[in-house]
């Protein structure tokens, strides 16, 4: 595995989490085909966005390895999306937005653009725009049918920083109530992909 210099990137915040590249946000409308990370083989050839609304443990080795999502070919990202919940304490939820952002800013460094990550816990809102320099326009987030709300406000946040009414940013699954809000706010839906998953041993 080849080792990944320890490097501490520029930060327009007092917690010296790296501040994205304005010159490497995604343009308007959705590169394809885009696929969740893990979801289907990584060796699958094609896939030029990749997203990591997906469980965890199919992407926590980026840290480690961030360098294998440079070999997979894609051109942009979503920003790899490491969980924090509102029982997550502060000090380990500003970690995990540290990490995702100092990844995103090293995939900048090496030529991907990237959609600024919306989904976190409502506490960690705030938290979440350290790094995100006003006027930035590319977002993303999970849509949930319980958390309509949620995704109104992280829609919010998108019109705040990047200044647009109708921000550049991709809403992934949640059915039909989230469509719907996409609709009326002329934001990007996907539907969410379900892998048919084969036990071991079925026949057929």
């Amino acid at each position: 595995m080849k080792h990944v210099e320890d490097r501490i990137y520029p930060s327009d915040n007092h917690f010296d989490i790296p501040t994205l590249r304005m010159d490497l946000q995604p343009n308007a409308g959705l590169l394809l085909p885009f696929c969740g990370w893990g979801i289907s083989r990584r060796v699958k050839q094609g896939v030029l966005t990749y997203h990591f609304y997906v469980d965890d443990y199919r992407f926590e080795n980026l840290w480690l390895n961030p360098d294998c999502i440079l070999k997979s070919g894609c051109r942009e990202i979503v920003e790899p999306n490491f969980s924090v919940y509102d029982t997550t304490p502060i000090a380990y939820g500003l970690q995990q937005i540290y990490k995702k952002r100092w990844l995103s800013r090293y995939y900048q460094e090496h030529g991907l653009k990237v959609y600024a990550d919306m989904n976190v816990s409502s506490k960690f809102y705030e938290y979440n725009c350290l790094g995100i320099p006003e006027g930035y326009n590319a977002f993303a987030t999970r849509g949930y049918t319980d958390r309509l709300e949620y995704l109104k406000q992280e829609i919010g946040i998108a019109r705040r920083i990047s200044g647009f009414d109708t921000p550049n940013m991709v809403v992934y699954g949640g059915g039909e109530a989230v469509r719907d809000i996409c609709l009326q706010t002329s934001i990007i839906y996907v539907q969410e992909f379900k892998p048919n998953i084969r036990k071991e041993g079925a026949n057929g």
